[in-house]
């Protein structure tokens, strides 16, 4: 073998070796978001079947009591009881709304887009959401970060910029990219303990990045770039494209 071929050799060794790493390093950050969503659905399915259950109850149980002869003859009971009944009843209301936005229904049925749009849609008529390319299938760990990203910005927004309008775009190219851009007065930064700093810190686990620009007087832009952690084999855009040109 000559020197030009020890060469390809050489190359072709450095490359399997580079891929390895990499698809190692994919299957350890997908673990990471898989074991988030793991346990994301655990608390979900105990909230839903017990503690939901608990309440159910409880409010059926109320119900009867109300419907007691003695508890007519007792209009103070019966105001304590319908208080009571009407408590659990927010209760309950309170439990399926943070069961829902645990494990959105609408992020599996539906896909990022849609479910950011139904929250859009739900926030107000200045939330805009613009994905001008389809998304690539996706781990459903890393779609669920990009959601509770975006749903957690746009929070941010709407608290320190009321009435502002909103964009968020999506993007998918080698990485998930979600930016979230309000037209508030700006000023925000990224401070240890606070929001912005614990929603870098949870990207940072899987090897996400948070990017925030926001100059006195606006607009601020609060972005993330995520792995798609697809291992090799499973499609993505960029390969998608390659093929549509070929």
């Amino acid at each position: 073998m000559g020197w030009l071929g020890r060469r390809r050799s050489r190359d072709a060794s450095h490359e399997e070796t580079a891929a390895r790493r990499i698809e190692e390093l994919t299957a350890s950050r997908r673990i990471i978001v898989d074991a988030y969503e793991v346990e994301r659905r655990r608390i979900e399915r105990d909230l839903h079947d017990g503690t939901q259950q608990y309440l159910v109850s409880a409010m059926m149980q109320l119900g009867e009591a109300r419907l007691s002869p003695s508890v007519g003859a007792d209009p103070e009971l019966a105001r304590r009881l319908a208080d009571a009944q009407a408590t659990v009843k927010q209760g309950l209301e309170a439990l399926r709304r943070t069961v829902r936005g645990i494990h959105p229904q609408a992020l599996v049925e539906l896909g990022l887009e849609e479910a950011l749009t139904e929250v859009a849609e739900s926030v107000d008529d200045e939330v805009r959401v613009d994905c001008p390319h389809p998304l690539p299938p996706l781990p459903e760990g890393v779609l669920a970060s990009a959601y509770f990203f975006a749903v957690e910005a746009i929070t941010n927004s709407r608290k320190h910029a009321p009435g502002s309008p909103i964009s968020v775009l999506l993007v998918a190219d080698e990485r998930l990219r979600v930016s979230v851009v309000d037209r508030g007065p700006g000023g925000a930064r990224l401070v240890d303990g606070h929001g912005l700093a614990g929603m870098r810190e949870r990207l940072a686990a899987f090897g996400g990045e948070l990017t925030l620009v926001s100059p006195a007087g606006g607009p601020t832009q609060v972005a993330a770039s995520l792995p798609l952690l697809l291992h090799r084999g499973e499609g993505s855009l960029v390969a998608q494209l390659d093929q549509g040109m070929r």
